[in-house]
């Protein structure tokens, strides 16, 4: 059976698509090469079950050169569980945006977030993955990093989910705020706890400038990336508003 590698997906960003559920999609662990400053910077660490699979792809990939940041979009249990082994094994500094913090760390934990869906406690991982106090670099709202990536702050799915810039490439590494599940979707409601604040965050990144939606699950949306996430946001508000006629309609009769 053929090994996952590293797929070049921009210029600068390369994506290993990694197996999670029987029946989910595959979730993405990003390389980021950093032609300013050399070497690469990896996005997202992958399940716990895929540490052997990611060490061993990364170096394939880098000609043997460990990255020299790990930064963490959110801390699921498919995104951030494998990043306590690979900070043991490479040393890498992890990097998370503050709000995600205690989150990967404790005491906070998913599990206690009040949320709309009630299957949503019942399907975070407890305790949280990534055990240990080891995230060196806290993120805020708009910083810059190696690699060209600007951080963004796209809470809603998890209360300090992080989307990444980057305007070289004039991509946008999305995290879970969007999925490619045969057409762009919003993230699984029961995995989400505030769809409303993940919706305001959508719209946040729509406003930014880019062509490449690049979602952790499901394939990426190349040039037309930017413009599909705004139909799906349009075709949104659309639906709620003929929702509200019908309503006023229902009360007027």
């Amino acid at each position: 059976m053929a090994q996952p590698a590293f797929a070049q997906v921009t210029p600068h960003l390369y994506k290993l698509d990694l197996p999670f559920l029987r029946g989910r999609q595959p979730v993405g662990v990003w390389l980021v090469r950093d032609d300013a400053g050399g070497g690469w910077i990896m996005v997202d660490a992958g399940a716990p079950g895929f540490v052997k699979t990611v060490l061993e792809r990364t170096l394939a990939h880098t000609g043997g050169q460990k990255p020299k940041l790990l930064v963490l979009t959110h801390g699921h249990l498919d995104h951030g569980g494998a990043a306590q082994a690979i900070r043991e094994q490479w040393g890498v500094p992890i990097a998370a945006h503050r709000e995600e913090i205690p989150y990967l760390l404790g005491p906070a934990r998913y599990s206690a977030i009040p949320a709309r869906n009630p299957l949503y406690r019942l399907l975070q991982v407890s305790p949280p993955p990534l055990v240990g106090r080891n995230v060196q670099l806290p993120l805020d709202d708009g910083r810059r990093l190696p690699g060209g990536l600007q951080v963004v702050l796209a809470p809603g799915h998890t209360p300090g989910m992080i989307a990444l810039l980057h305007a070289a490439d004039r991509a946008l590494i999305a995290a879970d705020a969007f999925t490619n599940r045969g057409r762009l979707r919003d993230p699984y409601s029961f995995l989400t706890y505030d769809p409303g604040l993940n919706h305001a965050s959508q719209a946040r990144l729509v406003d930014l400038d880019f062509d490449h939606l690049l979602p952790s699950h499901g394939a990426p949306l190349l040039n037309t990336g930017r413009q599909q996430a705004r139909d799906l946001i349009a075709a949104r508000a659309l639906k709620r508003s003929r929702r509200g006629i019908m309503s006023a309609m229902a009360r007027a009769g």
